[in-house]
């Protein structure tokens, strides 16, 4: 099947971490940090740390990739998620334990991170890699469509019937199908765009 010019424009475009290793200016920074910053966030937070304890470190974690790309040796997207583990493992035990150094009666802390094992924490990344690629391409499609027909789209994923959902938006037969392939066929492309641009 042949490529539409869209997709052949992402196809031919370097990746965003070959041109993040190379250029390193202020866009390229830009579009990274709008990818990665929610991503390294939901870890955090899957670490079980606090929605402050997490943003005070995905500000560290972002200051440090900035100051390492240069040295990062670009392969492949599951090397990099790696490569961000560590530092995301490494901030958040540094981060501990200057806190632990000012509070000495620590008990409100999370001191399993300081022995959390680096598999582990990858593992955690590799299964919530794709969850979040699929909601970051949603959000980027929706101003493509309109509120309902997304609202519908939604319900329908989350398992409610077609025939329901006409009667509760008054519409004709099928109407719902035509949203959903819609919507799914424009989701598909965008993820793949997502997926290429950080492979």
């Amino acid at each position: 099947m042949k490529e539409t010019p869209e997709q052949e424009t992402f196809l031919t475009r370097p990746t965003l971490l070959y041109r993040i290793t190379r250029e390193r200016d202020e866009k390229t920074w830009d579009d990274f940090v709008s990818y990665y910053r929610d991503f390294i966030y939901l870890i955090c937070c899957k670490m079980n740390l606090s929605h402050h304890d997490a943003n005070d470190i995905v500000q560290q974690v972002l200051v440090k990739l900035w100051k390492k790309f240069p040295d990062f040796e670009y392969d492949e997207s599951k090397r990099f998620r790696s490569w961000l583990c560590r530092i995301i493992q490494n901030t958040s035990i540094d981060f501990f334990r200057k806190v632990a150094s000012v509070n000495k009666t620590n008990e409100g802390y999370k001191a399993e991170i300081w022995s959390a094992d680096l598999p582990g924490i990858e593992a955690l990344a590799e299964r919530e890699w794709n969850d979040y690629l699929t909601t970051k391409a949603l959000e980027n499609i929706k101003p493509h469509f309109s509120e309902k027909s997304i609202e519908i789209f939604l319900k329908l994923t989350a398992g409610e019937k077609a025939k329901d959902l006409e009667k509760e938006y008054n519409l004709q037969p099928d109407v719902v199908y035509v949203y959903r392939k819609r919507i799914r066929d424009k989701l598909k492309d965008e993820l793949r765009r997502i997926q290429h641009e950080l492979s």
